[in-house]
């Protein structure tokens, strides 16, 4: 605190702090700041109040930042003081050594930028602020930002903050090469992981890949990873987002054999109630996976022609495998009736 007083009356001398305080009769329940970040956010919203622009403020927003990293108006003020040094402000060069000073001062605040999403890694204005300052740079590098993102995502694999921001990277820059592969990496370090799996279908949805590569995702890759877990919604999920959005929901028979390998026999109807009533009584209390038989409820709710089967399944599903949803399971129902 010493130290940050001593640079408080060096650098702010001039300046009167703002209340950052209600003072309000009576207060009910006060909030006991720091001095240090009394001191701090009002010099702070004083100059923002004034709008300067200067060195001396980009630097106090890094102290701001650095005690109240969620404080969105600080961000957006260290932005405009970043921007108002980009070639007069409005990111139009005047020549190739102005280009070449914006992109060395935008990749200075990038590695400060670095160094403070390290502590910060779920702080969404972390990866917001990223985009302003890659929308500014005059030749921002898809390459640069890779080093960050990795390490967050090793540093914590269903952080959704990253997993955002590398997918606006991947539209920012137009560069689809190396996410496959990228999702299949994390598929196999956690097969669980969705958000992988959600990545990958999002390389997929902005790439028109042909019914055969979607196809061929189907039978070499994704079956192969249901075999690893079949209690796994995320596959389930992605097999049923592949046919929908790229195959016209034209199931074939044998991804419905497939799915049937994982429910034990417990679609096989009986001709009246009463006799599929007894049934359930004895089907075993466990399949491989429920949410093989919720994509055969889905799949067979499409056709008349088995439509008893559907009903079967969503029973089965609302009873015996999976009652925590048997609310949704009864509308489905419903909808069938």
């Amino acid at each position: 605190m010493a130290m940050t007083m001593e640079w408080v009356k060096e650098q702010f001398g001039d300046v009167e702090p703002m209340s950052i305080e209600l003072a309000v009769p009576n207060e009910l329940c006060k909030i006991l700041y720091s001095d240090e970040y009394r001191v701090l956010l009002g010099l702070c919203r004083r100059l923002m109040s004034e709008n300067e622009l200067s060195e001396r403020a980009l630097l106090l927003t890094a102290k701001v930042i650095n005690l109240a990293p969620a404080f969105y108006t600080v961000w957006n003020y260290r932005y405009n003081i970043i921007k108002s040094r980009i070639s007069g402000g409005e990111g139009e060069g005047d020549g190739d050594g102005k280009l070449g000073d914006d992109a060395a001062l935008l990749d200075k605040e990038l590695d400060w930028l670095d160094e403070v999403t390290l502590g910060n890694p779920k702080n969404y204005q972390i990866w917001s602020y990223r985009q302003a300052l890659l929308k500014l740079h005059p030749a921002p590098s898809f390459k640069r930002e890779m080093p960050i993102i990795q390490l967050m995502i090793d540093e914590d694999t269903k952080n959704y903050h990253v997993w955002s921001y590398r997918k606006w990277c991947v539209l920012f820059f137009r560069d689809f090469n190396h996410e496959i592969a990228f999702t299949d990496l994390m598929i196999r370090r956690d097969i669980y992981n969705n958000s992988a799996w959600t990545h990958r279908m999002f390389v997929w949805q902005h790439t028109t890949p042909s019914s055969t590569q979607i196809i061929s995702e189907i039978d070499n890759y994704l079956r192969t990873k249901i075999e690893l877990a079949p209690q796994n919604i995320s596959c389930w999920t992605y097999l049923r987002g592949l046919y929908e959005l790229f195959l016209r929901e034209n199931y074939d028979p044998s991804i419905i054999r497939f799915a049937e390998s994982f429910v034990d026999g417990v679609l096989e109807t009986s001709t009246s109630s009463k006799e599929e009533e007894e049934e359930q009584k004895d089907v075993p209390d466990n399949i491989e996976s429920s949410y093989a038989l919720e994509f055969l409820a889905h799949v067979y709710s499409r056709e008349s022609s088995k439509k008893e089967r559907a009903i079967r399944a969503y029973k089965l599903l609302a009873d015996k495998y999976d009652p925590i949803r048997s609310k949704l399971w009864q509308h489905k129902l419903a909808q069938l009736n």
